[in-house]
């Protein structure tokens, strides 16, 4: 049985993460606040109100949970893991472009190249045909 041991790396990680969220006055930042949940025998364990009212998780909402590599647990909203996914990529992104432009005008590009194509073979067939 692999035991892993739920440690939060930084306290202000899900302040960095998301602008929105903002703990409560009561909670300080020198020590991170630890919370205790039990797992149940389908592996299930519930947040406590505190950690849902902070990160604004209502009932129904996806969560996504990685595991790290030095077994820490990392519980992140939808709207925090598309973010840090957008921030991913966001040094791809040319300013003043949008890649639905450029995608637009690849696929313009290839269809008057095949256009281009049929119409040559159109004319040797035809040619050949006389």
């Amino acid at each position: 049985m692999v035991a892993y041991k739920i440690k939060r790396r930084r306290p202000s990680r899900a302040s960095e993460a998301a602008v929105a969220y903002k703990p409560a006055a009561s909670q300080s930042r020198q020590s991170p606040v630890v919370y205790h949940v039990t797992v149940t025998d389908r592996g299930r364990f519930v947040l406590p109100v505190e950690v849902r009212d902070t990160l604004k998780i209502r009932d129904g909402d996806r969560v996504s949970l990685t595991l790290e590599e030095d077994g820490s647990l990392v519980l992140q909203t939808r709207e925090v893991a598309i973010g840090r996914l957008r921030g991913m990529f966001k040094h791809l992104a040319r300013p003043g472009r949008l890649a639905s432009d450029q995608l637009i005008a690849e696929r313009r590009r290839e269809a008057r190249m095949e256009d281009r194509k049929f119409r040559e073979w159109d004319a040797r067939l035809r040619k050949a045909g006389k």
